[in-house]
């Protein structure tokens, strides 16, 4: 194996014993994703990729917050100290140098799980060799080599359409990827060792600390990292979604479809919110006067037309009831929440807990996608 070759190797399998580089996928999505999204649709991670569940701007929003978040703790001397063990592990490697590559293999998993690629570590819980190949074209890419950015897009070509849950097994020969990994590793080695940072490769690579510091701003971490998310954000194109079934898939786009659009009309938001409570006092055969004065209370404070208005009154009391879009609601927990709070609202007015009314609150809230354990507490 070539010199260069050898420095990148072994840079990077110090830093993969370190603790807490490895990224949980499904985990760090659903923590990720849960202001935009309702417990059904984050329950969907683990078969799906995460823009099959929300929105492109989403998934570039949340991408931007970790390359900031991680940029920062690269760049401050933070990091190695705080972890447990981290000093001791970091021995073989000046600590400015392994911070640096810790934080762009923990960096790299997390954009890669958001643009669509599947879990990279084994069975085992582990980043094995596989993982290490892909951590390397990863690298590469945010170093501006340019075989990484062709490696990448042969992967996803490879993974599109494998299932998210872990790396297919061969998926690097099978895709004519190791020869690229390869190039790359020598070429990342080569950088290394052309900036200064490496000079003998001995037993622990021995390194002069000092010059790293210098190398960070020839390179710096921010912008190869933008570099690495524009990159995986391209790749989109090859990833068909064929992780769930078609029909659902379409379903579940056209309701996203209708979130988006409610979200620029909060009329749409309000004016389901009162059809479900509507709906929850025409449960009972006895419409009493203060749940009459709760629901025009409710119904004024909206920016509703006065024809929707008339609407809803004229609905209440009767044996109608309203076919509620709860798509709108579902995509904005604060106001599934609220709908529910209302429709609860109602029945405390009315002074019953019918087994009807019960079961229509259950049916409202796992509609929305909010979890029985969250609605006991806004019953509490």
């Amino acid at each position: 194996m070539e010199k260069e070759t050898l420095i990148w190797n072994k840079i990077l399998a110090a830093v993969l014993k370190m603790p807490g580089v490895k990224v949980n996928r499904e985990a760090f999505l659903r923590k990720s994703l849960k202001n935009y999204c309702n417990e059904q649709r984050l329950d969907m991670l683990a078969n799906v990729r995460p823009y099959t569940i929300t929105t492109d701007d989403v998934i570039d929003q949340v991408a931007t917050q970790c390359i900031n978040y991680h940029t920062a703790l690269a760049t401050t001397g933070s990091t190695i100290a705080g972890l447990p063990g981290g000093l001791a592990m970091a021995a073989t490697l000046p600590g400015d140098l392994t911070q640096y590559y810790y934080h762009v293999v923990v960096l790299s998993q997390k954009l890669a799980y958001l643009y669509g690629f599947p879990d990279f570590c084994d069975e085992n819980g582990e980043l094995g060799e596989t993982a290490s190949e892909l951590l390397t074209i990863f690298m590469g890419s945010m170093m501006g080599v340019k075989v990484a950015d062709q490696g990448i897009n042969e992967l996803a070509k490879g993974l599109a359409t494998s299932a998210v849950g872990r790396l297919p097994r061969l998926m690097l020969t099978k895709a004519a990827i190791y020869p690229v990994v390869m190039q790359v590793a020598k070429l990342v080695g080569a950088k290394l060792t052309k900036e200064g940072l490496a000079k003998t490769v001995g037993r622990f690579i021995p390194i002069a600390g000092g010059l790293f510091s210098g190398t960070v701003t020839l390179f710096t971490f921010k912008p190869g990292a933008r570099r690495l998310q524009k990159r995986l954000r391209a790749q989109k194109i090859h990833f068909n979604d064929g992780d769930i079934d078609a029909l659902e898939f379409s379903n579940i786009r056209a309701s996203f479809v209708k979130a988006e659009q409610s979200q620029d009309n909060p009329q749409a938001r309000q004016l389901a919110m009162l059809q479900a409570m509507i709906n929850m006092a025409n449960i009972s055969d006895d419409l009493s006067a203060d749940v009459q004065d709760l629901i025009e209370e409710s119904i004024a404070k909206t920016d509703l037309s006065d024809k929707q208005q008339i609407e809803l009154l004229e609905n209440l009391g009767t044996e109608y009831s309203f076919d509620v879009d709860y798509d709108v609601l579902a995509c904005e927990p604060d106001a599934a929440r609220d709908t529910l709070r209302g429709m609860i609202a109602v029945m405390h007015v009315t002074g019953r807990k019918t087994m009807a009314e019960k079961m229509y609150l259950s049916m409202a809230a796992k509609t929305m996608g909010v979890s029985k354990e969250e609605l006991d507490e806004l019953m509490a």
